[in-house]
């Protein structure tokens, strides 16, 4: 069975087992008119017992109730089986920053942040999605922080304010 990753589940949405799901836009309709989606590594099949979109894209499963236990699937890729996709491959992309996934970040006073998963595309700016001691942190993507970029290498030098990686 051929499935294609489509985003990441969120966090839980009220006490009733709803979560967010942050998917790429043009697989949108596709997930609100399935009826199973898969999440994790290795995929687990979640049967929906409601979809909607509006702002949030939420999710609810059937025999989830609770937000205890839809908590666990937060972070988790999720994906659709390649015969419910309508069109796998994406729009053209407008993103500048799309050819950096993958891309390491070194920033001064830190070790290598590790590879960049995605970037994120905010109204107002980009977002690199990067995993960094066993958490995630978005990293803003303006060339005033780029220092430099190393394409043979893979590498982005940024100048990252100070505090951003603290939690």
């Amino acid at each position: 069975m051929e499935l294609i990753e489509i985003g990441r589940v969120g966090r839980a949405h009220g006490l009733k087992g709803e979560i967010k799901v942050h998917v790429e836009d043009h697989f949108e309709e596709d997930l609100l008119n399935a009826s199973v989606v898969l999440i994790g590594q290795p995929s687990i099949p979640y049967f929906l017992s409601g979809a909607r979109g509006g702002g949030a894209l939420l999710l609810k499963f059937e025999d989830l109730d609770s937000r205890e236990q839809v908590t666990l699937l937060s972070n988790q890729p999720i994906f659709l089986k390649a015969e419910d996709v309508s069109d796998p491959e994406p729009p053209a992309d407008d993103n500048p920053f799309s050819k950096l996934v993958g891309y390491v970040i070194q920033a001064e006073g830190y070790a290598s942040l590790g590879p960049i998963r995605e970037i994120v595309d905010l109204p107002e700016h980009y977002l690199a999605s990067i995993e960094h001691e066993g958490k995630e942190f978005f990293i803003p993507l303006h060339e005033d922080l780029i220092v430099a970029e190393y394409v043979d290498a893979k590498v982005l030098e940024m100048s990252l304010p100070e505090g951003l990686l603290s939690q």
